[in-house]
C-alpha cells in the first residue's frame, strides 16, 4: 500500500511519517521504517502489558521484530523505496493491500499466539468497554493512528508541498473498510473474542 502512494493504513502512516519527520526535519537519515515500526509497536505492547498484567504478551516481541525486519526487507531490498507511478499498478497494490492486511490481522487473532499489538489493543478496548462488536473499537484505534500520522505528516510535509505525507484519501478509505472487512473475516473464520 505504501508503494501505491494512494494512502497507507492508519498505523503505517504513523511509521512512515515519523520516519520522514526524523529524516527531513531532524536530519536523522539512518532510521528505517522497520525501526520506527518496532518502536511504535513496543510502545503499544507496553500499554497492553500494563493493562493485562500478563507477561505472556512479551511474546509479541517475536512478531514485532519479524514485522520490522519484513518492512525493511520489502521497502529497502525489494521495492528499494520506490513508489508506483502507473495508475493501474497503484490501484492493484492498494486493493490487494486493502483485502490482504485485514485477512492477515484476522489470522493472527485466530491463532493461539497473542495477536499483534494493534489487535491486542483492540481486544483490550473491547474488554474495557464490554463491546460485543469490533467495528467501532477498531475504527477508533484506526482513527487514533491516522490522527498521529496526519500530525507528523503536517509537521513534515505541509509547509513543503501542502500534503500530509503518507496520509492520503486511500488512508481514510482503508480506515473505514478495515473494520468491516475484519468483521467479515472474523465471521468466516469463526474467530472468538479473547478477554
Amino acid at each position: 500500500m505504501k508503494a501505491s502512494t494512494l494512502g497507507a493504513g492508519a498505523w503505517d502512516t504513523v511509521t512512515i511519517n515519523i520516519r520522514d519527520f526524523l529524516n527531513i526535519n531532524r536530519g536523522v537519515t539512518w532510521i528505517t521504517l522497520g525501526m520506527i515500526s518496532f518502536s511504535v509497536s513496543i510502545s503499544i505492547m507496553l500499554i497492553v502489558i500494563l493493562y493485562r498484567r500478563k507477561w505472556k504478551f512479551l511474546l509479541m516481541l517475536v512478531p514485532i521484530f519479524l514485522v520490522a525486519l519484513s518492512i525493511d526487507f520489502w521497502n529497502i531490498i525489494v521495492f528499494q523505496n520506490q513508489e508506483l507511478t502507473s495508475k493501474g499498478l497503484q490501484y492493484l497494490f492498494y486493493v490487494l493491500g486493502t483485502f490482504m492486511l485485514p485477512l492477515g490481522l484476522t489470522l493472527i487473532v485466530k491463532s493461539s499466539f497473542p495477536a499483534f499489538v494493534f489487535d491486542e489493543l483492540m481486544l483490550m478496548f473491547m474488554n474495557i468497554f464490554k463491546a460485543k462488536k469490533i467495528t467501532y473499537i477498531r475504527l477508533g484505534i484506526e482513527f487514533l493512528g491516522i490522527s498521529i500520522g496526519a500530525l507528523f505528516g503536517y509537521l513534515t510535509y505541509y509547509g513543503i508541498n501542502g500534503t500530509f505525507g503518507a496520509v492520503n484519501y486511500g488512508s481514510f478509505i482503508f480506515t473505514f473498510t478495515l473494520s468491516p472487512i475484519m468483521t467479515v473475516y472474523f465471521r468466516l473464520l469463526k474467530v472468538k473474542r479473547k478477554n
